[in-house]
């Protein structure tokens, strides 16, 4: 099954960064196999000469040595840190950094369409007040200047469609535009955010919520001296047709007589991928030295279920100058060894242009996790990365921050 979605690109035109109409050709040949054809662009071309480089350092040679910190760190359970307590606070955590030799830093700055600074786009993250209230100070502006003072990179990363992952739809601040979209969906049917499993997301296949996404990235890129954009694995939460279905069938509806429809798991990757090169776009345009990557799952067969083209992203320059798949097993899994995974992975990645960064479980070393394989023999973490460097990967990511004493 991998080899036959690996032989589909899908492709699409894209009329702008913010109002996309998918239209593809599907031209069967001899050999009975389906090969994808652009009606117009594949993606969004950046423009060139446009961007400008805000930098003043260049940090890192080599491998990369990279550390998640997720939003709930940033607080440390405290929401109402002063400004001076969370500088002191964020200190410490660069510090426990560079003395476990990491050079990049990959920071959580949006995880449930909020933002760690102040926003046109988004309501500021409760995590540092316990309300979408902002501080009297910027978080994200302090966080890359301690960063880059003590030598290490800045990457920021941002969920794209996470908007609430439990609770209630009472905790999306009426501030947030998805709030909007919630509470006026039965009058406009306008399906920017989907509802299941009780979470909320914003809807990957609608104009309206991949343009939100792009202009929060394209924020970040022009008022940040931000290394790096990041995005995790949150792509389509659910595999059911049921929440698509209306936005399957209008696609269907614009689908001329001379082009095939595509499959339901096709047009999701599609959409995925549609937001990623609109996202790359963006942010190459303001400045081209900042890097923009993705973490996926590590294994492949979930990210296609996800709406996740890591095929095309690898092979296709253009979406991303890194990947880092989350490879969060040990040697002795029973179902995707890590030597396999990074072997396939390694595999896949056909541009000498794109990165190959290789996630980390640090927060399983030493734990019950995996049938207590992780207990079963001595410096796994370490025996990983010794593996990722004999296959001439360019560098590894650890998650997370909270588990850094068990390097």
């Amino acid at each position: 099954m991998i080899q036959y979605l690996k032989r589909l690109f899908p492709v699409f035109l894209s009329v702008s960064l913010f109002s996309v109409i998918v239209m593809l050709c599907c031209i069967r040949g001899s050999d009975n196999k389906i090969t994808m054809t652009p009606v117009d662009a594949a993606h969004p071309s950046v423009t060139s000469g446009s961007s400008v480089s805000k930098k003043e350092h260049v940090f890192h040679q080599g491998e990369m040595r990279g550390l998640w910190i997720p939003y709930f760190s940033l607080s440390n359970g405290n929401e109402t840190m002063s400004e001076n307590e969370f500088h002191t606070y964020f200190d410490s955590i660069v510090q426990k950094a560079k003395d476990s030799n990491i050079n990049t830093l990959f920071v959580h700055v949006r995880s449930h369409c909020d933002a760690v600074y102040p926003s046109k786009e988004f309501p500021f993250s409760a995590i540092f007040t316990g309300s979408s209230a902002a501080p009297d100070y910027d978080p994200l502006e302090y966080m890359i200047k301690a960063a880059h003072k003590a030598g290490l990179e800045f990457h920021a990363w941002v969920n794209p469609y996470r908007v609430l992952s439990n609770g209630t739809l009472n905790d999306i601040p009426p501030e947030s535009p998805c709030y909007k979209w919630l509470h006026d969906s039965i009058d406009t049917n306008d399906r920017n955010v989907i509802e299941c499993s009780g979470g909320v997301y914003l809807n990957p296949a609608r104009p309206e919520a991949r343009k939100l996404i792009i202009d929060g990235v394209r924020e970040i890129a022009a008022k940040y001296d931000v290394d790096g954009i990041h995005l995790d694995d949150y792509f389509y939460m659910f595999t059911e047709s049921e929440y698509d279905d209306a936005d399957y069938k209008e696609y269907n509806g614009t689908v001329g007589q001379s082009t095939t429809v595509l499959p339901l798991d096709k047009w999701r990757c599609a959409n995925v991928s549609i937001l990623v090169s609109g996202m790359y776009a963006a942010v190459k345009n303001i400045d081209s030295t900042i890097l923009f990557g993705i973490s996926p799952q590590g294994n492949i067969d979930n990210d296609i279920a996800m709406g996740a083209d890591v095929y095309t992203w690898c092979e296709k320059y253009g979406y991303l100058d890194y990947i880092a798949p989350q490879i969060y097993v040990n040697f002795e899994n029973e179902i995707l060894p890590f030597d396999t995974a990074v072997d396939t992975w390694k595999d896949i990645l056909s541009d000498s242009r794109i990165n190959l960064y290789i996630g980390l479980a640090l927060y399983k070393s030493g734990s019950d996790e995996d049938n207590g394989t992780w207990k079963t023999g001595e410096d796994i973490i370490g025996k990983e990365i010794e593996y990722t460097r004999t296959k001439g990967t360019d560098g590894y990511i650890l998650y997370s921050y909270e588990y850094l004493d068990r390097l």
